[in-house]
């Protein structure tokens, strides 16, 4: 009985907080027309210059590279947008918080369900291109997208903890992380195939760890067929970061005050 009351408050305070995310993304939106539905046109014009750009013609078809493209680029802006909006969640979202009655875990859950908001609204886009032109390794991933999703979102709480903590104590780190992320981009296969034969963009499609994280993703929706070792790194890199996390956040309570 607690067990479901317990998932019960949190289904509804998901709720709330989607509700809200949805809110501020409209109030963002408000002087455009389309209003929130800027969200997944813009990820598709950037998806469709990519794949213009640097369509790989030898290995795949124009659609194949789309969905290659498309698949990778809406979870790169859900790690981006984890990293780079982390840095000062302590120092600034003070004022939100006691307004909503929000301790320091329901300010970084709640900044979650912003992310997974933009996340699902591009999701929405990558399922119905797929629908459209076909999974190319077909729909056996489909089935491990509960297991991604409870993945990206205990990934995301950790990372964006142990990111702001980090910054907390280092201030010049917040620009540093920024920078990084753009790097980051061009040497994670997002618009270069991870196949390509050359040691550089070998050597990151194997030890860029966002690398494994877009291929499950493409694992998922059939862009590319399902491979037991991206998951395992996957589940064993978010494991630690997972562990850290929960280590510094018991370290650092007595250092970040209670925003409640």
């Amino acid at each position: 009985m607690r067990f479901f009351q317990a998932c019960r408050r949190v289904l509804s305070l998901g709720v709330r907080f989607l509700h809200i995310s949805y809110l501020e993304a409209r109030a963002e939106h408000q002087s455009t027309r389309i209003g929130v539905l800027w969200i997944p046109l813009q990820t598709l014009i950037f998806t469709a210059m990519l794949a213009l750009v640097f369509r790989h013609a030898e290995t795949y078809t124009p659609a194949q590279f789309f969905l290659y493209v498309l698949s990778g680029y809406v979870m790169w802006q859900f790690i981006q947008s984890t990293v780079n909006n982390s840095v000062d969640i302590i120092q600034k979202k003070l004022e939100f918080a006691i307004h909503n009655n929000l301790d320091l875990a329901g300010i970084f859950i709640k900044l979650l369900i912003d992310r997974l908001f933009e996340f699902l609204i591009n999701l929405a886009v990558l399922v119905v291109a797929v629908l459209i032109l076909g999974p190319p390794s077909g729909w056996q991933g489909v089935v491990l997208f509960p297991v991604l999703l409870a993945t990206m979102m205990l990934t995301s709480l950790a990372v964006s903890y142990l990111v702001n903590i980090v910054t907390i104590y280092v201030p010049d780190f917040a620009s540093l992380i920024r920078t990084a992320t753009r790097f980051v981009f061009f040497a994670s296969p997002i618009f270069w195939a991870a196949g390509e034969q050359t040691d550089v963009r070998r050597f990151l499609a194997q030890y860029n760890p966002v690398a494994h994280y877009l291929s499950v993703m493409r694992q998922v929706f059939g862009v590319e067929p399902v491979s037991p070792l991206s998951w395992m790194v996957c589940l064993a890199l978010s494991a630690l970061l997972v562990l850290v996390a929960a280590l510094v956040f018991r370290g650092t309570q007595s250092f970040v005050r209670n925003l409640k």
